[in-house]
């Protein structure tokens, strides 16, 4: 039996719950999303151009954002589980 502070448990919780990763995966679909319409569309209007390029680009700085936020937060919750794990069990 291992004793585990709520923290703890807080920190393992999230290797599996991070919305740090739904972002992401959420804003990596919009980002080839719009590089797939700039890439076969080509729109006549420049207003329009301009702003598949703007939403392509904030795209990417979201999904840039939320990959470094989601990484950070399953090292986080790793090092916490490997923490517990290598306590001395209590009996």
């Amino acid at each position: 039996m291992f004793t585990v502070t709520e923290l703890e448990l807080d920190a393992v919780a999230s290797l599996s719950a991070s919305i740090h990763l739904t972002f992401f995966g959420i804003s990596f679909g919009a980002l080839v999303a719009f590089a797939i319409v700039l890439a076969t569309v080509s729109p006549n209007d420049p207003v329009i151009h301009a702003m598949f390029v703007a939403l392509l680009w904030v795209s990417a700085l979201m999904t840039l954002y939320f990959g470094i936020r989601g990484i950070n937060d399953y090292i986080t919750a790793r090092r916490k589980l490997n923490e517990i794990k290598s306590e001395p069990s209590v009996n």
